[in-house]
């Protein structure tokens, strides 16, 4: 029996949750769908995805016939990237304050030497030496209070000057402050977008469960929820979307989405002069394949059975073309 894997991972997780609510959609009132329906999966899905809108028939501007929904996953992303703004921002400015002190330090130098003999708080710096501390903000302070204290001290044509040190110590709280702020918002969102990803992942187990009470294990409506039949055992799952390409004389191009669990692929074709089908290659690794030497003029039949090491899946639905 085939055990129905629920993905972890967001676009996974996300993409089977469509082929759900689909599924739902089209079979669940025949089946007698009831706990997971449709409109429940779409709900979770949304939470976490979100919802473009549809806008009204007036074409006003935020009138809308369905209304957008924005979804945990957009918003941690959008916190996610204001993170990422705002901290470029802190680190920016704690550069540019370093470089202020760098050069307040140079034009208090030749006052002071390079260490501060005698008493230090005559100046206003309680450090030992003119150097720049890993952290800022404090040799800021002292500086600003240095400059408030000493106005003769300052460099205003340099911009090394009480004000400009305190435009400096505001500027950089005020961007602590965003960061300290954009930190603790992009967690409550990543935790927002984590709950609703979970819920999603539990609706998904629910509907596996509430459908193995209403379908067959060899009910081929499973693969319209997303899922394998439970009846697949480990073999592949079906082929979907063949799709027929013509090439040049005689040559037609064919291509099919990935099958689950298929290591790899059967082609199989059938002209009007051939009883059953032929198999043209048995071992294709790719979800693709050019079939050459047709005859041309004639209408071929193709079809792809998937295929690894538990056996065969179910074969893809024949398609038809014309060969150039």
């Amino acid at each position: 029996m085939a055990s129905q894997r629920i993905p972890q991972t967001y676009s996974p997780l996300v993409s089977l949750a469509g082929d759900a609510a689909d599924g739902a959609a089209t079979h669940g009132p025949a089946i007698g769908l009831v706990e997971n329906t449709a409109e429940a999966i779409l709900a979770d899905l949304e939470a976490l995805a979100g919802r473009a809108g549809i806008p009204s028939l007036s074409g006003l501007p935020g009138n809308f016939e369905v209304m957008p929904v924005a979804g945990m996953q957009p918003l941690y992303l959008a916190a996610k990237s204001r993170k990422t703004v705002v901290t470029a921002s802190l680190r920016t400015i704690e550069s540019n304050a370093r470089a202020f002190c760098a050069a307040a330090i140079d034009t208090l130098r030749p006052r002071l030497g390079e260490r501060r003999n005698g008493d230090p708080e005559a100046f206003g710096l309680e450090a030992g030496a003119l150097a720049i501390p890993a952290g800022i903000a404090p040799l800021l302070a002292e500086i600003h209070a240095h400059f408030l204290q000493n106005p003769s001290h300052e460099n205003p044509d340099a911009g090394i000057t009480a004000a400009h040190s305190a435009a400096w110590r505001e500027a950089l709280a005020e961007a602590r402050k965003a960061s300290n702020e954009s930190n603790a918002a992009c967690g409550q969102a990543k935790l927002a977008r984590d709950t609703a990803q979970a819920r999603l992942h539990e609706r998904l187990g629910n509907l596996v469960v509430e459908l193995g009470r209403l379908l067959a294990p060899d009910d081929s409506r499973w693969y319209a929820f997303g899922f394998d039949r439970p009846a697949d055992g480990d073999r592949p799952g079906p082929i979907a979307n063949l799709v027929l390409t013509p090439g040049s004389a005689g040559m037609v191009l064919a291509d099919w989405d990935d099958a689950r669990r298929a290591d790899r692929y059967r082609v199989y074709r059938q002209t009007p002069h051939e009883s059953a089908p032929i198999a043209v290659a048995n071992a294709v690794l790719e979800s693709e394949y050019t079939l050459t030497g047709l005859p041309s003029g004639l209408v071929v039949r193709i079809s792809i059975v998937p295929v690894n090491e538990a056996g065969s899946g179910p074969e893809s639905t024949p398609a038809e073309i014309l060969v150039p």
